[in-house]
């Protein structure tokens, strides 16, 4: 791995957060169980979305034009499917301020950058279904992730739907446990090759990312475990510690 990688794995580990934040938030807001107030202050928390999205762009772009060369990071399906979806996902967040057309236009819309999410999700796993321990780190940044983003999101726009605050801590254990498993069985292929070719930085790389994986797991469910409500520093920190985790599993790789 060079240091010219640094750009591209921040850049994917961003955009695959703010996604799987998105679908999240989505299938929240279609509950119907937020009151407008709720969903007004959920609204103004999508810019930091936008931001990551913004930048992980900027990143992949700028360090693509510093490099004028070839690269394996040029543009493929799952970046195209990254811009659609910011594209399309800022359509909605304007039309959805602005009230503009009617709410059932704004629902489908908002559907609509769903799907789009969705098929980014579709692609991503397709397209590293060779690679078990590449499509763990995907399910861990994007679904896990994007889940505790979500929800530390909810939790700063200070929701009051209070079976998010036990399906999404759930919910997310559960695919961190199948990521883990999964991450950990191939972990004798790592040591192999730092045996044989004397590498041993993917393999340091993959058992911190695991554990950062598991500590962020543990912080999201404390609130849960002491039957008290998420703060925002609890979140934060839990999110913190699972974007390192994916920083990490992408070194490792």
């Amino acid at each position: 791995m060079s240091w010219s990688d640094w750009p591209f794995i921040t850049s994917s580990v961003f955009s695959q957060l703010a996604i799987g934040a998105f679908i999240s938030l989505a299938c929240v807001i279609l509950s119907g169980k937020l009151c407008f107030g709720q969903s007004d202050r959920v609204h103004r928390t999508m810019p930091a979305l936008w931001l990551m999205l913004f930048v992980s762009l900027i990143l992949r772009e700028g360090n693509l034009m510093l490099m004028q060369v070839n690269s394996p990071y040029s543009l493929t399906n799952e970046v195209l499917l990254a811009i659609v979806f910011f594209g399309f996902a800022i359509c909605y967040w304007f039309v959805e301020k602005g009230l503009v057309a009617t709410e059932g236009f704004r629902k489908i819309l908002l559907v609509n950058v769903m799907v789009i999410g969705i098929a980014y999700l579709v692609n991503g796993f397709v397209v590293r279904s060779t690679h078990w321990l590449v499509v763990s780190h995907f399910i861990a940044t994007t679904l896990v992730g994007g889940m505790l983003f979500a929800h530390a999101a909810l939790v700063r726009a200070q929701h009051k739907v209070e079976a998010v605050n036990h399906i999404f801590p759930i919910a997310g254990t559960l695919l961190a446990i199948v990521c883990f498993v999964m991450g950990a069985s191939q972990l004798g292929d790592l040591e192999v090759l730092a045996e044989t070719q004397n590498q041993v930085g993917p393999l340091i790389a993959q058992i911190i990312s695991l554990g950062l994986l598991v500590a962020a797991v543990g912080v999201w469910l404390m609130p849960l475990i002491t039957r008290s409500k998420p703060v925002q520093g609890v979140m934060t920190f839990a999110l913190l510690l699972i974007f390192i985790s994916s920083l990490f599993a992408g070194v490792g790789v």
